[in-house]
């Protein structure tokens, strides 16, 4: 083959790589792949999901889900605390967003403990989904804060989330039937924090603070 349709090879710069994932606001990337995650398994097993249906849980339809709700949030709340501490990017608010991950976290160890006295399906996902809102206005004012992004349209979904929960709450339906209005508003939150991780990820100067600093020191 010709020499000059050869393509180029550019190494791979596994330094800079790292530095980047590392300025990644991973705590929100995580928390958009748990809500999208539970939306799609409240819409697929309810209300005739359960033991041998496409995304098994202890006990059909909602009841189920209700038991499973503690295990997503004690995930959420432990991942969420880990990596908003762990990674360069900015946290909401300072401490308010590893705090919030951390009530997620102690919610769900709660229970687990205490499965007898959960609520019905629409109080949990109702109590969940005012946790989720008070979590994305968090990120919206920390947008409004850093003057980064559509802060407005941030905290606009966190009133969404917060009123689309509040109305599955309100919601004199059936169980099976208040699926659809907290299947959304974990669809929406889940959005909401995919635009939070790509605005409150760490700027590209920062992340190539350290390769300069390195080829400085050579």
């Amino acid at each position: 083959m010709n020499e000059e349709y050869m393509p180029e090879y550019r190494p791979v710069d596994t330094k800079g790589l790292a530095v980047r994932l590392a300025g990644a606001k991973w705590s929100l990337i995580a928390m958009a792949v748990l809500c999208f995650f539970w939306a799609v398994y409240m819409f697929v097993t309810a209300p005739e999901g359960g033991a041998g249906g496409l995304l098994p849980t202890p006990v059909e339809g909602p009841s189920g889900l209700v038991a499973l709700l503690p295990w997503w949030a004690i995930v959420a709340g432990f991942v969420g605390s880990i990596t908003s501490l762990a990674t360069r990017a900015p946290r909401a608010l300072g401490w308010t967003e590893p705090v919030l991950c951390i009530v997620l976290l102690l919610a769900g160890l709660w229970g687990i403990w205490n499965e007898p006295l959960l609520g019905s399906f629409s109080q949990m996902h109702t109590i969940t989904g005012v946790l989720l809102a008070l979590y994305l206005a968090a990120v919206a004012l920390e947008l409004y804060r850093r003057e980064e992004g559509l802060w407005v349209a941030e905290l606009i979904v966190a009133a969404a989330v917060l009123v689309i929960s509040l109305a599955g709450g309100m919601n004199n339906t059936i169980e099976s039937a208040q699926v659809g209005f907290f299947a959304l508003a974990f669809f929406v939150a889940a959005w909401g924090f995919v635009y939070g991780a790509i605005k409150l990820a760490a700027p590209s100067d920062a992340c190539n603070e350290a390769p300069v600093a390195e080829a400085v020191a050579a």
